[in-house]
């Protein structure tokens, strides 16, 4: 697929692209000729980006827990990266708690910010930029977690489990609900990828899990950012409201 000419005028925004998947998306999103709004409250890492890719990269330093202060933001957006065609709702937080034992407060907490900011940032986008361009929303779910904390697969626990599997339902109502602006919306599902969210060492991850994974190896940032480029092309004009889950085989569902 020759993605180059499709990308060259399209912006995207993704939110926690400071490192792990979030950032080698925004790699991939660039390398094929997309403008980047990279949101993260670590933006150490995308430093890097910009000495390469220079002007074609907006980096912000942004805490999503308010987000009056990503409306704020998307007003002072210089011309030429108002025109947002993609949305990556990739910011996420880890927990291992069981539900039934957790704190209510920090189960709130984790409810809000991985699967109630989707919708809100979503929502903001929709009316900024997305429903005037036909634009496209990927939400980051997770394979595993989401077919809940019995698998004990990752390092999540039940609670994030809960999160996950609201964001793989918020897909299908969003996809829904936005058809009629021609909006795509859809899912990535990751499963074992090592990331620095994931904080375990290769050799141990191995360890834990490969005998579980067909392919036989550990998925990497990588095998994700790809699929993040599709859904976002023309290549995904007739997918919407799926999740695609990307796991090695570890979980075969369909």
């Amino acid at each position: 697929m020759n993605f180059q000419n499709y990308f060259k005028n399209k912006t995207v925004l993704i939110t926690g692209s400071g490192r792990g998947i979030g950032l080698e998306i925004a790699r991939e999103y660039l390398n094929h000729g997309a403008k980047v709004i990279a949101l993260d409250i670590n933006t150490k890492k995308l430093l890097n980006l910009r000495k390469r890719y220079k002007n074609k990269i907006l980096i912000e330093k942004l805490d999503l827990i308010n987000l009056n202060d990503l409306k704020n933001y998307l007003k002072k957006l210089p011309k030429n990266f108002k025109n947002i065609n993609i949305l990556v709702n990739n910011a996420g937080m880890k927990s291992a708690k069981n539900l039934i034992e957790t704190d209510i407060n920090n189960l709130n907490n984790l409810i809000n910010f991985n699967s109630i900011k989707v919708i809100e940032i979503s929502r903001i986008l929709i009316n900024f930029s997305l429903k005037k361009n036909k634009g496209k929303i990927i939400n980051i779910g997770s394979s595993l977690s989401s077919h809940g904390a019995v698998f004990k697969a990752q390092g999540g626990g039940s609670d994030y489990s809960v999160t996950k599997s609201m964001v793989h339902i918020i897909t299908k109502i969003m996809a829904y609900e936005c058809a009629k602006f021609k909006i795509n919306v859809n899912a990535i599902a990751p499963g074992i990828i090592q990331t620095p969210m994931h904080a375990r060492p290769m050799r141990e991850t191995e360890k834990k899990h490969l005998a579980k994974i067909p392919l036989n190896r550990i998925g990497l940032p990588k095998d994700i950012s790809g699929t993040a480029l599709f859904l976002g092309s023309n290549y995904s004009s007739y997918v919407t409201g799926q999740i695609i889950h990307i796991n090695g085989g570890m979980l075969m569902i369909g």
